[in-house]
């Protein structure tokens, strides 16, 4: 017997169903009667909310059984509008949770079940549960053993974005004082089902459906970097980057063709398998820290990062970035030259400085990153603050 078999152990989440291509409304009755649902808490972005009439088709199809609607949750998930959420679904019994938006309200749906699943009353029983961005935690955080039973509690999400958040248990809030995000996580936190209702993408302003794109790229790409990587995850990894490759140029072109958001919804499902099963690097963690500290949308913040990640990791892991851009559809280049070629032609912003990000942030968002357990998850070791401005300034300009 030769050679030594590397264990792979890959734990599948509560996700128990994916509809895609169906209509949203139709949909979400089937999942809600399969549940029993009676009390079903909506929490939907206010822009959907005011501007469309998916929540009155909600409200009419379940027939009396909508409890309340939440539209309060803005851009990052900051804690008071979490914390206003939870005291709402306690407050009408909720026993379904149905999101329709994008990763803000489909996060906060997930902090709102774990604090209604675990009795939290206050926001210091909350806080009990986060990981902080220096890389503290509350005493509770990360703690699976203290979820005794799975949750009576669920999500159905209906995602209008292409951030992926409806594939992972973890949930993100932003503490609005310190400007920084804070993690939540829980066994059976992700939604239970998840609906893909392409035409109700026409809804989403083109650059959010573009640019949550680019950060699910940024899944899979980083995904595809990480030493967690294995053959299962690098075969969805590299299947999403392709269909992306061509169904985001498909859109840019064509943004009435529901095929080719279609294909994006599917790539999503493909980049996200790796959530939780992979630890992400320098893109990610110092996206976190940009959308937190500096407002910038976070499929902004893999926009203008990834590229840069890219280029500086190549010293270490060149080679393997090269199927990236093969990938891509771009083997003549290097794997950042590839994602900001895509980033470029979706008129997407490229540099910190389309962003908005100041010089004089760098040293403070550098600062932060050295610390954050994300950044130190980098494939090419982040030793100190330096070598983080080193990479946000090949991502100035």
């Amino acid at each position: 017997m030769t050679g030594q078999v590397r264990q792979i152990c890959f734990d599948y989440t509560k996700l128990e169903t994916v509809i895609q291509g169906g209509e949203a409304v139709s949909s979400l009755v089937q999942q809600a009667d399969s549940r029993d649902a009676r009390r079903v808490l909506l929490l939907i972005s206010r822009t959907l909310h005011d501007n469309s009439e998916i929540a009155g088709q909600i409200d009419a199809a379940l027939g009396g059984r909508l409890a309340d609607v939440v539209t309060g949750i803005p851009a990052h998930t900051p804690r008071p509008a979490v914390l206003e959420a939870i005291d709402r679904a306690r407050s009408c019994a909720a026993d379904l949770l149905v999101t329709v938006g994008g990763g803000s309200v489909i996060d906060a749906a997930k902090a709102v079940q774990l604090a209604l699943q675990q009795g939290l009353k206050t926001e210091q029983q909350l806080l009990d549960y986060a990981q902080f961005a220096d890389g503290s935690r509350g005493s509770k955080a990360g703690d699976f053993s203290l979820f005794t039973e799975p949750s009576k509690l669920r999500q159905v999400a209906i995602p209008t974005t292409l951030s992926g958040a409806e594939f992972s248990n973890n949930a993100g809030v932003t503490d609005p004082d310190k400007s920084l995000k804070e993690g939540y996580r829980g066994p059976d936190l992700c939604p239970q089902a998840i609906i893909y209702d392409p035409a109700l993408s026409f809804r989403t302003p083109d650059w959010l459906w573009l640019s949550t794109a680019i950060r699910s790229l940024d899944h899979a790409v980083e995904g595809y970097c990480s030493a967690d990587a294995h053959s299962y995850l690098e075969g969805h990894f590299l299947h999403a980057m392709r269909l992306f490759a061509s169904s985001l140029p498909m859109t840019f072109r064509e943004p009435d063709n529901l095929c080719a958001r279609s294909l994006s919804q599917q790539a999503v499902w493909l980049a996200c398998c790796g959530l939780g099963q992979v630890r992400h690097g320098a893109s990610h963690g110092i996206g976190y820290l940009l959308g937190a500290v500096c407002g910038v949308p976070h499929g902004y913040t893999s926009c203008v990062m990834l590229p840069a990640v890219l280029n500086w990791n190549s010293e270490v892991n060149g080679d393997r970035q090269q199927a990236i851009a093969e990938a891509l559809g771009e083997p003549e280049l290097t794997a950042g030259q590839a994602v900001r070629q895509l980033v470029a032609m979706l008129q997407l912003p490229q540099t910190l400085q389309d962003v908005g990000v100041s010089r004089d942030q760098l040293p403070q968002i550098a600062g932060l990153a050295s610390l954050h357990p994300v950044v130190q998850r980098n494939p090419r070791t982040i030793a100190n603050a330096d070598d983080v401005l080193e990479i946000l300034e090949l991502a100035w300009s």
